[in-house]
């Protein structure tokens, strides 16, 4: 019950705030801190290429876990692809186990879901074979939940915001191009305020 209560606070603590680095550095903080965990890793799945991306981690030298995760690759990808978690406690005997650090002998992987679909992986590594109890899977599993809610409500918070400064920005270009009558200086003023206040792949030129 303690530890529950624990993860009850830690859980409103990580919904507490809309800054999507922030939710994730106090997502690890708290398994971290709570589990006394020796490293962990944040990997968010890019809905495009379907990959699972680091975002965040502790313990761990970025440029080792750096590489994208394909759905189904690795104990993480599989977490992913399976939509449960999976657990290795001896990784010598897990075929799907992808070896990065050679201290590892444990490794556990929870997908972060949202509405039934995956949003990304808690990686969880440890140096002893069977470090994880099968209460702190259901504890870690639990708190994975909020986690997820949490991930989710910061990215709408960003989209909303990217949303309200993308529409004051059309405003304020319709305002500035309203009294330009002339085609001609028209369209290339219209093209300077796109590329000034878009991220655009391509430049437009006035015909």
């Amino acid at each position: 019950m303690e530890k529950l209560a624990i993860l009850y606070d830690a859980s409103q603590a990580v919904l507490s705030t809309f800054d999507l680095d922030e939710v994730l550095q106090r997502i690890l903080a708290i398994v971290r801190d709570q589990f006394r965990l020796e490293n962990g890793a944040i990997y968010l799945l890019d809905p495009e290429t379907r990959e699972l991306k680091l975002r965040s981690s502790f313990g761990r030298p970025e440029e080792m876990v750096a590489a994208p995760v394909p759905a189904g690759s690795g104990l993480t990808g599989a977490a992913a692809k399976l939509r449960r978690p999976v657990y290795a406690p001896d990784v010598s005997r897990e075929p799907r186990y992808i070896p990065v650090f050679a201290a590892t002998r444990s490794e556990l992987a929870i997908p972060l879901m949202v509405r039934d679909n995956v949003v990304g992986v808690l990686d969880f590594q440890s140096e002893h074979s069977n470090f994880f109890s099968d209460e702190t899977v259901d504890l870690l599993t639990l708190f994975s939940t909020q986690a997820s809610i949490a991930i989710e409500n910061a990215r709408l918070h960003s989209l909303e915001q990217r949303r309200a400064a993308q529409l004051e920005t059309i405003n304020a270009l319709a305002k500035q191009t309203a009294s330009v009558l002339d085609l001609k200086e028209l369209l290339p003023k219209v093209c300077a305020l796109v590329l000034e206040s878009f991220p655009v792949v391509s430049s437009c030129a006035a015909r």
